[in-house]
């Protein structure tokens, strides 16, 4: 998105008063320059807001994060409504209300970007940044190479989906599946990233790629269990952190922002469900062959703690997080591990999920907030992929392939229970670190109560 005319490099700016003061323009008055400076800021704002949405942050966090910059720069009277996919945001006693829209541009950020795009914010909420320098930095940051080359990425997603075959079902027939189809699946994403509507349509093509040579090599006597191998090597495209973000957004009362996201996830998960499901009608394979006993059940103990270890490398590599965020990413993805382990020993059923999450928010959260360390969205994501899956969540979709399709609803139904589970130990895990800590998450009200403040304002 091009920045305004007014951010070209021949501006002099200085800032006494937390705005910025450009030079004056040949028969320019004070007032109109006045009107110029609190453009830029406006636009400064506005981008941020867009780059935190594509962070997946909550809408609640971007409007608070939005507020605190804009008072950072002396602006009190200031309104932010922040959606999934647009941004609205103006100066109280302007006459007109900027609007920023995102879903045109279909932003994907690596995580290397989104520890970026949180440096300037912190930075700006911090002191204030001149926004003409501002708007450079965050064009600097869609403008990022990434830290690994595509070569590196391919191999980090073959080793996430090592990692969560281990997790699963570590023998191996299904790791050595599962990293076929993890270079394959990997492949794709590296290829169409940043593609729009290919990179949109992309879950629905490698689930049926994967699906389709998955069941033609149980067809004709692979060993492997096709479903742990689906499984394993479609875990990426499931939207866990979509759904959790989105329990919590409803959980504060932004219901349009949570139910946008809620239908978004849920239809990220059809998506692969009906890539999967055409597989199966082409080739047709009985029940009983999707799962297939494990050979050797002694490694069961120590596979999984080294498939969460190599799940967090490949997710290094394949989303270019920086090195000095490995420690930290591996420490949540334990802390994921460690609580379902706990959850499922203790409660079982859906606990397992609803303990591990409850367990990384706070975590992700400390680490961001306490240690210095990466933004929690960073950490928290790649740990629900960890948690999704071991709580038989995609596995429940990949049953769907059977001919037992009854078997297959209830499994699908398990799916949305343990993904709700997921998101409630979010916002229990939410809940305690804003008790304990400081809130990241506040509500900052619905559509309607901002609207109405604007109006009153104007009026």
């Amino acid at each position: 998105m091009p920045i305004d005319d007014m951010t070209r490099p021949g501006l002099n700016v200085v800032r006494p008063s937390g705005l910025t003061t450009a030079t004056m323009r040949p028969g320019e008055t004070d007032a109109e320059r006045a009107a110029r400076e609190r453009r830029l800021l406006l636009r400064f704002l506005l981008r941020i807001g867009h780059l935190l949405l594509a962070t997946g942050a909550a809408a609640g966090v971007v409007e608070t994060t939005l507020r605190r910059i804009a008072k950072t720069n002396q602006v009190e009277q200031f309104n932010a409504l922040a959606l999934p996919t647009v941004v609205f945001v103006n100066f109280s006693e302007e006459d007109s209300m900027q609007i920023e829209f995102t879903a045109e541009q279909g932003l994907i950020l690596r995580f290397d970007q989104i520890e970026a795009t949180y440096e300037l914010t912190r930075d700006a909420e911090i002191a204030p940044i001149d926004p003409i320098e501002g708007l450079k930095r965050i064009n600097g940051i869609l403008a990022m190479a990434p830290r690994f080359n595509q070569q590196w990425g391919i191999l980090g997603h073959v080793l996430a989906t090592l990692g969560i075959a281990l997790v699963l079902r570590p023998s191996s027939d299904v790791v050595g599946a599962a990293a076929f189809f993890g270079l394959v699946v990997g492949v794709l994403k590296v290829l169409t990233r940043g593609r729009g509507v290919i990179n949109t349509l992309l879950p629905t093509f490698a689930a049926f790629v994967v699906a389709l040579v998955a069941l033609l090599g149980a067809r004709h006597g692979f060993a492997a269990s096709p479903i742990y191998v689906l499984a394993a090597s479609l875990v990426t495209f499931l939207p866990g952190g979509t759904l959790a973000i989105a329990s919590v957004e409803l959980a504060y009362g932004d219901v349009v922002s949570g139910g946008t996201r809620f239908v978004s996830g849920l239809m990220q998960l059809v998506f692969l469900m009906l890539g999967m499901l055409a597989a199966a009608s082409l080739v047709g394979l009985p029940p009983e062959n999707l799962l297939a006993p494990v050979p050797d059940a002694t490694v069961r103990a120590w596979a999984p703690w080294l498939g969460v270890l190599l799940f967090g490398v490949g997710h290094m590599l394949h989303y270019s997080a920086r090195v000095r965020s490995l420690p930290w990413l591996l420490v949540v993805l334990f802390i994921a591990q460690g609580g379902q382990v706990v959850g499922n020993a203790l409660f079982g059923g859906y606990m397992g999920a609803f303990f591990g999450a409850m367990l990384i928010t706070p975590a992700a959260y400390i680490v961001q907030y306490r240690f210095g360390g990466p933004p929690a969205m960073v950490t928290f994501t790649p740990a629900l992929w960890i948690l999704v899956p071991g709580s038989l969540g995609l596995i429940g979709l990949a049953e769907l392939v059977g001919n037992d399709r009854m078997a297959g609803v209830e499994n699908f139904v398990t799916t949305l229970f343990s993904i709700v589970a997921i998101g409630l130990g979010t916002v229990v895990g939410t809940a305690f670190y804003n008790m304990l800590f400081e809130p990241v998450f506040q509500r900052a009200g619905n559509m309607a109560d901002v609207m109405l403040r604007y109006f009153k304002l104007r009026r």
